[in-house]
């Protein structure tokens, strides 16, 4: 799905999404940078052809990805990388307390294994990838004419990653599972979920100048993006839970 000049939606699953790759797949964004192609997040790596053949409906390959940023150690944003890093060559970056969880597939520390059974198939399994670059808070990521820089905001994972930065004109916020159109959110029962740190990234979040929101599940939004960030803030800022985003069974 081409949605601006340079930004597709490759991957997305119709238990939160569009329903064009895998069911539990998340939104699976690639950025044309004109010197290669930056993808977000990596689906589940379950039915991978499906991926596949969205991203060459579009004129590319794996070969074109030259960088693959996961925005949390999720099994349905992170289990496809190591496929995808092993048949296009890309570097991975994960956040960096993430990152070694990632690298080494650990199902316990990334919660696999607690879902295996419910989300998960009870056969999956976490690839362990070559190597994960860890990003701090501030890095800026480049490739082409694309930077984008990342910020840590701890609550729905261990420390989930936002990226910010201009595509085609637009300031642009790729959430991953932080936050969702109409300021939902996922809070689930997980060891690494923190809610007084959540909030406090979500205020810092609402501050960013922000038109087009690209989130991990969901509907993505091409102007006004920071009004769905900032009503997720004023929720958390009287001391209440966000709306929980809205999950098909």
């Amino acid at each position: 799905m081409k949605i601006t000049d340079h930004i597709y939606l490759v991957g997305s699953g119709s238990r939160w999404g569009f329903g064009i790759t895998q069911e539990i797949d998340c939104n699976v964004y690639l950025i044309d940078t004109g010197e290669g192609c930056i993808m977000i997040d990596s689906g589940t790596g379950l039915e991978p052809e499906r991926m596949d053949r969205v991203i060459e409906s579009h004129g590319y390959t794996l070969k074109d990805i030259k960088a693959l940023i996961l925005t949390h150690y999720h099994g349905d944003h992170a289990c496809g990388a190591a496929r995808i890093q092993k048949l296009s060559g890309c570097r991975i970056y994960a956040p960096e307390l993430e990152a070694e969880a990632i690298q080494n597939g650990d199902e316990t520390a990334t919660s696999v294994a607690l879902a295996k059974g419910g989300l998960y198939p009870l056969d999956f399994t976490y690839p362990k990838s070559d190597a994960v670059t860890g990003v701090k808070d501030g890095e800026v990521i480049s490739v082409g004419n694309v930077s984008l820089t990342a910020f840590m905001c701890p609550g729905h994972s261990l420390q989930d990653m936002i990226l910010y930065g201009e595509v085609d004109g637009m300031n642009c916020l790729f959430t991953g599972d932080f936050v969702f159109a109409h300021g939902q959110v996922l809070i689930q029962c997980l060891p690494d979920v923190s809610l007084a740190p959540y909030a406090a990234a979500m205020s810092r979040a609402a501050q960013l100048p922000i038109q087009a929101l690209f989130p991990g599940h969901g509907v993505f939004c091409l102007e006004n993006g920071v009004s769905h960030v900032q009503a997720a803030a004023e929720k958390f800022q009287v001391g209440l839970i966000p709306q929980q985003l809205y999950y098909f069974t």
